[in-house]
C-alpha cells in the first residue's frame, strides 16, 4: 500500500467517514439455506475461479509440495525446478487413483500407489510399468492435468476445472501488492488450524464485513481494542477493503501527518474473492481461507503469517508474541464462527424470513449485491 493511500485511509477513519450509507437492507433466509442456489454458488463462485489454496513459504524449494482439496478436486500444487509453482488435479491419467497421497513433502517424482505409472515436477508422464502393454499410449498426452495457477504477494491460487483457463483480475492483484508492502518481509506460515463449522459459507464472510458486534460478540478479547461502529470499507472491484481503527487512533490528532502510522492504529482487513480474507496487522497478518462444503458446513483454515525465523529459529520473546497472538486471533474467529453456526441453527426455525443489515453495514449489502450479480440474480 503506498504511502498516500494510507493518510487518505488514516484521514478517512479519523473523521469517521465511510461511503454513502443508503437505506437498511435485507437478504431472504432461503440464500443461506436453500441447496440449489449453495450448488449454484459452489459451481460459479468457487469452482469456476481461482481459490486461494496455498502460501508461498509452503513450497520453499524446488519439489516442495501440498495437496489440497479445492472445492471438491483433488489438487497438488509443486515448485518447479525453474521456481514456478503449477498446480494439477491430483489423478492418475491411467485408472484415475489419487497420485500423491501425503499432505506435503518435497520429491522429484511423483509415483502413483496404484500402479507407479510416474509423472515429474512438470506433470509429465515420465513412466509407465509395462508400457508396452499400453501400444496405444502417448506419454505427452498422458500427463497429470494441469489447472490455472498463480503466484502473487506470497499467495498461491488455483482454479480446480481444467477446463478454464485464468489469471487474477487485476484489483486483486492490486490488493495482493498492498498485504504484501503491509506485511512482513519474506513471510512465513507460523501456525495454521483446520476446522469445520456448521454454518454457511457467506456467514463465515459476513463476520469480517462489519465491526458493529465488536463490542458485544468480542467483549472479552478485541471488543475493547476497537472503536464501536467505527470501521470504514471500500469495494475494490469484486473485493473489499477495510479498515479497523483501534481506540488508540484518537492520539494521532494533532500529530503531524508525516508521523502517522497507519498500522500502529488500525488492522487493515482484506476480503478476498472468493474464499480468502487476510487480517494485517504490525509485524504479520492472519489468512482465513474458506471451502463451503455443504449448505450448512464449512471448513475454514486459520494461519499466522510472520517474519523468518532466524538461522537458529525464533527467539523465545518471538516465540511467546506469535503463540499468544495466533491464540488470541483463534479465540476471536471462533467467537464469531460459534455466533454464525448458532444463526444457522436459528435459520432453520422459521423465526425470520428476511435478515437485516442496518445503514453502517454496508459491507454486506455490497457483498450480497456483488454475489447476486455473479449468479445472475438478484439480491433483496
Amino acid at each position: 500500500m503506498n504511502r498516500a493511500t494510507q493518510l487518505r485511509l488514516l484521514r478517512a477513519a479519523m473523521a469517521g467517514d465511510a461511503p454513502p450509507l443508503g437505506d437498511e437492507a435485507a437478504v431472504d433466509v432461503s440464500e443461506y439455506l436453500d441447496e440449489r442456489r449453495f450448488e449454484r454458488e459452489r459451481a460459479l463462485e468457487f469452482r469456476a475461479r481461482l481459490n486461494l489454496v496455498a502460501h508461498s513459504s509452503e513450497l520453499p524449494a524446488p519439489g516442495d509440495f501440498v495437496t489440497r482439496d479445492v472445492v471438491g478436486a483433488p489438487v497438488l500444487v509443486v515448485r518447479g525446478d525453474d521456481g514456478v509453482a503449477r498446480a494439477f488435479l491430483n489423478v492418475c491419467r491411467h485408472r484415475g487413483a489419487t497420485v500423491e497421497p501425503r499432505a506435503r513433502g518435497r520429491c522429484k517424482r511423483f509415483v502413483c500407489p496404484y500402479h507407479a505409472w510416474s509423472y515429474d515436477r512438470r506433470g509429465s508422464l515420465v513412466h509407465a510399468r509395462h508400457a508396452d502393454g499400453f501400444p496405444s499410449l502417448q506419454a505427452e498426452d498422458a500427463g497429470l492435468v494441469a489447472l490455472s495457477c498463480e503466484e502473487r504477494g506470497s499467495l498461491i491460487w488455483v482454479c480446480p476445472d481444467p477446463a478454464r483457463r485464468l489469471t487474477l483480475d487485476p484489483e486483486l492483484r492490486g490488493l495482493l501488492d498492498e498485504v504484501a508492502g503491509l506485511g512482513p518481509a519474506r513471510p512465513q506460515l507460523y501456525a495454521r488450524e483446520s476446522r469445520i463449522w456448521r454454518a454457511n459459507w457467506k456467514l463465515i464472510v459476513e463476520g469480517g464485513l462489519e465491526s458493529y458486534h465488536f463490542k458485544i460478540a468480542h467483549r472479552s478479547t478485541v471488543g475493547p481494542l476497537f472503536t464501536d461502529t467505527g470501521s470504514i470499507y471500500e469495494r475494490v472491484g469484486e473485493h473489499f477493503r477495510l479498515v479497523l481503527p483501534r481506540t488508540t487512533m484518537a492520539a494521532l490528532r494533532g500529530v503531524p501527518e508525516p508521523e502517522w502510522d497507519l498500522l500502529a492504529h488500525a488492522n487493515v482487513l482484506y476480503t478476498l474473492a472468493p474464499n480468502a480474507s487476510v487480517l494485517v496487522q504490525n509485524g504479520h497478518y492472519v489468512l482465513v481461507v474458506l471451502e463451503p462444503l455443504a449448505v450448512d458446513a464449512t471448513r475454514v483454515d486459520l494461519a499466522t503469517v510472520a517474519r523468518p525465523p532466524g538461522e537458529e529459529g525464533y527467539s523465545a520473546r518471538a516465540q511467546e508474541f506469535l503463540e499468544t497472538n495466533h491464540a488470541f486471533t483463534a479465540r476471536t474467529l471462533h467467537e464469531d464462527f460459534t455466533i454464525a453456526e448458532q444463526i444457522q441453527r436459528g435459520l432453520t426455525t422459521g423465526a425470520n424470513q428476511t435478515l437485516r443489515f442496518a445503514r453502517f453495514e454496508a459491507a454486506l449489502r455490497d457483498f450480497h449485491a456483488g454475489l447476486a450479480r455473479r449468479l445472475g440474480g438478484a439480491s433483496t
